[in-house]
């Protein structure tokens, strides 16, 4: 089996669980082990409670919330991989406007939840982040008007 350790100065980035690829390397923050991902998948779009799942040599199948921060191993600017890969490594944002949209819908729909059984007194947070959803969801319908008009 590969040896998996890693130097403690290995330079590592954060990124969200759905940015994830099979060329990344997973890294423990606080033992410096690193976890080669092997396979990457994201649930479907719309769909309540979007998961990325991931297998790892070390870790074996495991699933994140879709906008977990993992550590990841720093990404080389130069890819060696297959063609594909590349392709895949060079996608700045994988992530559709439709996709973003549901899911601040879902987020949307989680907070009105949530806020029916907060206490009184702490509703001004959650009506401040509901306020934020719907801004995003404005944006995100402009944005996407724009495009269609183009």
């Amino acid at each position: 089996m590969a040896d998996t350790t890693t130097d403690t100065d290995l330079a590592t980035e954060q990124v969200r669980a759905w940015d994830l690829r099979p060329t990344d390397t997973l890294v423990d923050p606080d033992t410096g082990v690193a976890f080669p991902i092997t396979t990457v998948t994201v649930d479907e779009p719309g769909r309540a409670g979007r998961e990325v799942h991931i297998a790892a040599l070390v870790l074996g199948a495991r699933t994140l919330p879709l906008n977990q921060f993992v550590t990841i191993a720093k990404r080389d600017n130069v890819s060696t991989g297959a063609a594909p890969d590349v392709e895949a490594n060079a996608a700045t944002d994988r992530h559709t406007l439709s996709e973003t949209a549901c899911d601040l819908i879902v987020i949307e729909h989680r907070l009105r939840d949530v806020r029916r059984w907060t206490p009184e007194t702490a509703r001004a947070h959650l009506d401040a982040a509901l306020s934020s959803v719907a801004t995003a969801l404005d944006t995100l319908h402009a944005t996407r008007t724009t495009e269609q008009e183009q």
